[in-house]
């Protein structure tokens, strides 16, 4: 495991050390691995979704059925991140993320090769496994190995990985599925996870490895101690998973109340998605006019709100309404979503990674509590009704985050009077 050299202990080796990390840190920029590991682990979530036509016939079952395939590998990433996370603070981040990029390769090119559905679900579930040690870990990289500085502008540009999957990935699999073969998008995605692997291998990280405990579980401890970290994961929870969630919706929601065709869901909904790609690569910038990372968050999270609530609540508006309410909502969503994930980070300390693993799962339990009562209730609520819900427990996330410190510290410089939440 490639790594920088620790600081030598005289003042002019350490300039030189410095000097040379520097250079490291240029010739090997952390964006391009780290975005390109987050755009795969949203391309596993949507990969199958234009494609289930063609896997169903493949595979002798119904087209719903093969929609199990993204809920097996969101199940096991949620389940198993929260376990992962202790692994990354006592070995290291590319200890987890390189074995995590090649076995999903592996994965994804064993689902594409059944020769049931029954196992395309078992490698799926193993998917899922991999992503677990990927997200987490890519994210933990930022805030170990970036200057601080440049950590809030990192993050936004690595979730912009995240999100040019959801935009993309969409069409093209349809697209090869159509004219070429469905497995043709999983062996394409095979091939990106093993160049990521490789270029986050030859990544110089400085790896912060915690030794505080030996014991596996008190690291979790640990994470629940921390000043506001529980309050953090609740907002996680209230707001951005079900603000997640509710995106995953929009497309039966533009459907049910607008009426649309098939062509113009996707058309809007990649609007959509391009407005959560502005808002990725706007949210340093947005945090340089409002002046913190705290008033991105909570602002871009009021716009969510009310964006949803005009889109998916209200009595049907004009276009011109409902077109700057759309935007409002994904802008607001691509700002803030990165500033509540850095915010979270900073305040780790040395289980940086257990935390974030945490954040991760608490976001994937939101995307699958949103879906779920969707599939369940949906028809009988109504889009207005079970949205209208959601957006209420939206708005109590963001009431939620008024307390939180404005500006994210370290467990190791947390103020002696910040009491745990």
């Amino acid at each position: 495991m490639s790594t920088l050299p620790p600081f030598p202990s005289n003042a002019s080796s350490e300039a030189a050390g410095l000097s040379v990390a520097g250079v490291a840190a240029e010739s090997h920029d952390p964006v391009v691995p780290l975005s390109l590991s987050m755009f795969l682990i949203g391309t596993g979530e949507v990969i199958a979704s234009p494609m289930m036509l063609e896997m169903a016939q493949t595979f002798g079952v119904s087209s719903a059925r093969v929609a199990w395939l993204p809920g097996i590998y969101a199940l096991t990433y949620a389940s198993l991140g929260p376990l992962l996370g202790p692994f990354s603070d006592r070995f290291g981040r590319k200890a987890l993320l390189v074995p995590g990029l090649v076995g999903l390769g592996s994965s994804v090119t064993a689902t594409a090769l059944s020769t049931s559905f029954l196992a395309a679900c078992c490698t799926s579930a193993i998917s899922g496994a991999c992503a677990a040690a990927i997200q987490p870990n890519a994210l933990a990289i930022i805030n170990d190995s970036v200057d601080e500085a440049r950590q809030p502008a990192v993050t936004g540009k690595v979730f912009l990985g995240l999100t040019s999957s959801f935009v993309l990935v969409p069409p093209l699999g349809g697209l090869l599925a159509a004219n070429v073969d469905w497995r043709v998008p999983y062996f394409l995605m095979a091939g990106a996870c093993w160049v990521a692997a490789a270029l986050v291998w030859r990544l110089p990280v400085r790896e912060s490895v915690s030794t505080a405990s030996s014991a596996f579980f008190s690291t979790f401890r640990r994470a629940f101690a921390l000043p506001f970290m529980r309050l953090r994961f609740a907002v996680s929870f209230l707001w951005l998973g079900i603000c997640i969630g509710l995106g995953a919706l929009l497309a039966e929601t533009l459907r049910r109340r607008f009426g649309l065709s098939t062509e113009a869901v996707g058309v809007w909904t990649g609007l959509f998605g391009c407005a959560v790609l502005l808002g990725n690569l706007f949210m340093d910038r947005a945090r340089c006019v409002l002046g913190s990372h705290f008033r991105v968050l909570v602002y871009g999270a009021l716009a969510t709100v009310v964006g949803a609530t005009v889109v998916a609540v209200l009595p049907p508006l004009p276009i011109y309404l409902l077109a700057p309410a759309g935007l409002a909502w994904g802008l607001g969503y691509g700002m803030a979503g990165p500033a509540h994930h850095f915010m979270v980070a900073t305040s780790a300390g040395d289980v940086r990674g257990t935390v974030v693993a945490l954040n991760a799962s608490i976001l994937n339990s939101g995307l699958m509590a949103v879906t779920l009562l969707a599939g369940r209730v949906l028809d009988q609520t109504g889009v207005e009704l079970l949205v209208g819900m959601l957006v209420g427990l939206m708005l109590l996330g963001v009431v939620m985050m008024m307390p939180l410190p404005r500006t994210p510290f370290s467990a190791t410089e947390a103020p002696p009077q910040a009491a745990p939440h």
